[in-house]
């Protein structure tokens, strides 16, 4: 908002990396917020919608091989009253879709699942998922960190029911201490 000429370059190339990413995800740019990366990310998907949502119920669902920015965030909600559900995974590193189905409840609020996983490299089915979560309760939001696929994969959050979806800048070749949430 800037009104000198140094400002007015870097307003046009924010709105530029919005429509692209936007156009990338095939989603609206005003739901594109840039962030400090994906740690910020998955910190205002994860705080933001427990806090926003904690009238509607307590519970979150995950799974035992997220990232580290995620399960820490996971300790702090459960410090902060939300009961936490971490889900096996399978010998390939799959969630498993019986435990998600048993994990939901009245009370859930939102799952966080990465897309593809940093240590490795299992990709998660996340339209089914969503798919999952979705059948038991369309408000329960569906939160996927997609910090290694971004860029690598074909990702469209409205066609695979992704509410939102974390990146990082620096997975994409772009600076570090960048990234963004949709």
């Amino acid at each position: 908002s800037s009104l000198h000429g140094a400002g007015l370059r870097a307003e046009k190339l924010i709105n530029g990396a919005k429509e692209n990413f936007a156009k990338t995800l095939g989603v609206d740019k005003k739901n594109i917020y840039f962030t400090s990366g994906g740690t910020e990310s998955n910190n205002l998907a994860l705080i933001g919608t427990a806090m926003a949502n904690k009238r509607a119920g307590n519970h979150i669902i995950t799974s035992d091989i997220e990232h580290a920015s995620v399960l820490a965030t996971m300790k702090f909600l459960e410090e902060n009253g939300f009961r936490i559900t971490y889900l096996p995974v399978d010998s390939n590193g799959h969630v498993d879709m019986n435990e998600l189905k048993a994990a939901l409840c009245d009370e859930t609020i939102l799952v966080s699942v990465m897309h593809v996983n940093n240590e490795i490299g299992a990709i998660e089915p996340v339209e089914e998922i969503s798919k999952l979560v979705k059948a038991y309760k369309p408000s329960i939001i569906f939160h996927v960190d997609a910090i290694q696929s971004f860029g690598k994969m074909t990702v469209h959050p409205k066609k695979m029911g992704i509410d939102m979806l974390s990146v990082s800048g620096h997975k994409i070749h772009g600076p570090k201490g960048s990234g963004f949430l949709y």
